[in-house]
Order: structure tokens, then sequence, then C-alpha cells
């Protein structure tokens, strides 16, 4: 799993001024909990962007008051007008306590149905998962390469070791579906001879006979 080294310095005044002043230096006010204590600390905000600006699940390093720490990136606070990152919270990684993160769900394989233009369609990007901090997997992986056209995969399908998903087992997280370029292929196929038997339908149907009066 990939870890982001962060270098920060310790806030020694919490107030909205301070966080205010720090925000136009280019720095991002944090706080790092879960462990033995509350640590409020900040860091440029470049230090961030590879933690933040991602679909992947990383692990933050943190080093800051000559101490590291282990952390998962929980909330980030944004302005709602500019987008601008203005707060991040940071849960530290304890041994032997367990947490709760989000990790991406990537599929494996190519589908049997992909060389009649079949297409998976992938319903969950991301999974809710509970599990200690040395169990915690980078990214869940689903092999898809047995799904043929109305295959559905769902949640119950997936196995981590250590690892409680989150979810209903019932959720479907893939589908195997027709593509339109087929759909239109096949309506292609089928208009000429369907065309076609419209005649011999026409002619085989016979006018009801005039009753003579």
């Amino acid at each position: 799993m990939e870890v982001v080294k962060i270098e920060a310095q310790l806030r020694t005044d919490l107030g909205k001024k301070a966080a205010k002043t720090l925000r136009k230096q280019g720095n991002i006010p944090c706080n790092l909990y879960g462990g033995k204590e509350n640590i409020n600390f900040y860091a440029p905000q470049t230090s961030f962007k590879s933690i933040i600006f991602t679909p992947d699940f990383k692990l933050a390093e943190i080093t800051v008051g000559g101490k590291t720490y282990k952390a998962i990136l929980k909330d980030l606070q944004a302005d709602p007008v500019t987008d601008r990152v203005d707060h991040l919270d940071f849960q530290e990684l304890v041994e032997g306590t367990p947490v709760k993160v989000a990790v991406p769900l990537r599929f494996t394989g190519t589908p049997i149905a992909a060389a009649m233009g079949g297409k998976v369609e992938q319903t969950m990007r991301k999974l809710n998962i509970f599990a200690l901090p040395k169990d915690l997997p980078s990214i869940i992986t689903l092999d898809v390469s047995d799904m043929d056209f109305g295959s559905i995969k769902r949640i119950k399908e997936l196995s981590v070791p250590g690892v409680e998903i989150l979810h209903s087992p019932n959720i479907p997280v893939a589908r195997l579906l027709v593509t339109r370029a087929v759909k239109e292929e096949a309506a292609a196929v089928a208009a000429p001879a369907a065309a076609a038997a419209t005649p011999a339908a026409a002619g085989a149907a016979k006018p009801a006979a005039t009753a003579k009066k």
C-alpha cells in the first residue's frame, strides 16, 4: 500500500483567525485523533495533494513534534464557493484497534460475453470495510471473467481475509449488459427478415366472404 509522508508543524494557536492566516500562507490546518491524544497541526497544501486528489486508498505517515504517526484521512472540509480545502481530519492507526475505511473495488479478467459485445457495468466504485490496521487492503478485486449476458455479481461473492465488508450481501456490484451497438446490430439483422415475412403473411390472409342477399 502506498504511504504518503507528511512533514507537519504543531499548531499552537487554535483560533479561527490563526487558521485563516495559515490558509493564506498556503497551509492546511489539520487534526489527528484516535490515539493517546489529539494533535493539531498544519502543513503546506502541496503535502496533501497525492492523498486528497486520488481515487486510491493510501496511508498517511505524519511527522510532527518529533514523532511519526500512521493515519488515514477521515474527513475533508472545503470552502463551498472556491472548493479550497480548509481543514483535514486524520485518524491515527493503533495496532489492535479496527478502523472503518472506504477502499476502491477493481475488476480483473475479461468477461465471457466481451467477445460478443457484452460490457460490465460497475455499480459500486468503493466499499466500506472494517479491519485491523495490519489487514487493511489498498484495493478489493473481483474476477469478472466468468460473467455472461445477464450475469450479476453481488457483495456476498467478495471475500478478503481479516476484512468485514459493511454492505448488505445481496447488493449488486457488477452486471453484464448488452451494449447499444450490439442491440442496434441485432435490430438491423432482424429488420430484413421481418420485412420479407410480411408479404407472405399478407398473402396467406384471405378476405372474408361477402354474404349474398
